[in-house]
């Protein structure tokens, strides 16, 4: 493609988001590469439930009408500064960004999009977050000699993956043997102490009632270590509740549960897209922590990911120790931060955006600390 003849559109009515869909949707059934946040419901909801104090900007990239790119980005002013802040739709809930195109096209319409940003005076400082090493930073190095930007590229923490195999039991052989020692030991003790067990998938009347036991028992395990959690918002919730409404109508959602004598007490938020499962979140009932519902809950979860045939389990971001019991590979995401060398606004922000990254650092670090007492 020759990216001369790209021609990038800006929209920043919500509304555009609504037109977009169909072609967004076909435009992603061509890119091998895109994940679960890449899809229009996941954006869609994202911006509707967190719009507030923000300005869409929706660039689409078009060859002679034809829609060949989608950058989802938005603008806004920085921790309450009049600095001006680009990233894209999903900051903070999603593991995995980038543009959006088909795979020999994502170098053309990548850098068209960059040099369109470049040339734009409607942000101080762009922060894109979680990219993986695909389109937008393969595309990057084409564009990094302009002089008159200035780059930071950070490593970000590791996504555990378990890249699965066919079947169950040449899974369990990889892992030691105190590992499966405790997950035949846990799935026995569970149904004998409570015959009624029940572990199974959010049938699609009880997706409500299982989001909220996911709400309350995430935020209770959270709160007992003297922790905020990250589901407590009431637009949190909505945006969950939407992706989970959406994700099951399209088929993409697994939300495992565990289910004593009416109760639940243990809820797994799980997506299948595209021959990955990705374990976003779960919450387990603080008051039965000897029976380690995380663990037994995550099996069947990667049992259920076997039987459908999945490539990998994905553990998403964050080193947390619970995930490495699993004998996971590792995948690193990058942040990119571009602006101008010249900028008194872009080097304010920079400043404040390695303050942020501190503080950031030094909170999960106490996370990870309480959550091992």
């Amino acid at each position: 493609m020759d990216k001369r003849r790209i021609e990038i559109i800006e929209a920043h009515q919500p509304a555009a988001l609504a037109a977009l869909r169909e072609e967004w949707d076909a435009l992603l059934s061509l890119c091998k590469r895109a994940t679960i946040y890449q899809t229009w419901e996941w954006n869609d909801a994202w911006w509707n439930a967190f719009h507030q104090g923000k300005r869409l900007r929706l660039l689409e990239a078009r060859v002679n009408g034809r829609l060949v790119g989608i950058a989802p980005l938005y603008v806004s002013r920085h921790l309450g500064t009049p600095l001006r802040r680009l990233a894209f739709i999903g900051t903070g809930a999603s593991d995995y960004m980038d543009i959006i195109a088909q795979e020999e096209n994502a170098e053309d319409v990548c850098v068209a999009v960059l040099r369109y940003l470049g040339a734009s005076r409607s942000y101080d400082l762009a922060d894109l977050q979680q990219l993986s090493p695909d389109a937008l930073l393969k595309s990057f190095h084409s564009v990094r000699s302009n002089p008159a930007q200035t780059h930071t590229l950070i490593t970000q923490e590791p996504c555990p993956y378990v890249a699965l195999p066919s079947r169950w039991e040449d899974y369990t052989a990889s892992l030691g043997k105190k590992m499966r020692s405790n997950l035949a030991y846990y799935d026995r003790l569970l149904p004998r102490t409570f015959p009624d067990t029940s572990i199974h998938l959010a049938e699609k009347e009880q997706i409500d009632e299982a989001m909220s036991a996911l709400f309350d028992l995430h935020q209770k395990r959270w709160n007992a270590r003297l922790l905020p959690g990250v589901l407590g918002a009431d637009r949190v919730q909505k945006f969950h509740r939407m992706v989970a409404e959406r994700f099951a109508a399209r088929g993409w959602l697994r939300l495992h549960m565990t289910e004593l004598q009416g109760r639940i007490v243990a809820a797994l938020y799980c997506f299948q897209y595209r021959a990955r499962y990705y374990y976003y979140l779960g919450g387990f009932a603080p008051d039965l922590g000897k029976y380690s519902l995380g663990t037994v809950l995550t099996a069947h979860a990667m049992r259920h990911a076997i039987s459908e045939g999945c490539a990998d389990f994905d553990f998403l971001r964050g080193n947390e120790p619970y995930k490495y019991r699993w004998q996971p590979e590792e995948r690193y995401n990058q942040r990119l931060i571009l602006g101008r060398s010249r900028s008194l606004r872009f080097n304010t922000m920079l400043r404040l955006n390695r303050l942020e990254r501190i503080v950031e650092h030094r909170a999960k670090e106490f996370a990870e600390r309480r959550g091992r007492k």
